[in-house]
């Protein structure tokens, strides 16, 4: 007899979708509507790397603490940039482990120990990428510094 439950619901992120950075840390999230989040990687490099998908963040440092300074001034402009491009507050929080992140609310950036979870998870181009799972995969080679 198995232990899994008969009628498992949703699905985690694929091995594809973590090939392109998705599940990694840091990332961002952006709420588009109840129970639905758009997730999108952040990259750390050294040179413009094509064909990543999400944010580059250029950087020839491989200090995390370095490179949290820039995540956040990235962020910060990267959310200016949508939110004058939809002409609307957007909510959106960076993800940087599964203990730690940077809200943006109305009243400014918050810190918090919980992390968004759940619901349905989608790329930038509406592609379903995790459904009722956490936006992150369990490794201890899901982080990104460098």
């Amino acid at each position: 007899m198995s232990t899994q439950p008969e009628n498992k619901i949703g699905f985690g992120i694929s091995r594809s979708h973590v090939d392109m950075g998705y599940g990694k840390f840091p990332y961002v999230i952006i709420r588009i509507s109840s129970g639905i989040y758009m997730q999108i990687p952040i990259h750390f490099v050294k040179d413009n790397e094509k064909g990543l998908k999400g944010i580059l963040i250029q950087t020839e440092s491989d200090n995390p603490k370095e490179q949290q300074s820039l995540l956040l001034n990235a962020i910060w402009k990267f959310k200016k940039h949508i939110d004058v491009k939809k002409n609307n507050f957007n909510r959106l929080c960076v993800v940087l482990d599964p203990h730690q992140a940077y809200y943006f609310e109305p009243e400014g950036l918050k810190f918090s120990h919980s992390i968004p979870a759940g619901g349905t998870l989608v790329a930038s181009k509406d592609e379903f990428i995790a459904m009722a799972h956490a936006h992150h995969v369990e490794s201890n080679h899901t982080e990104r510094h460098g």
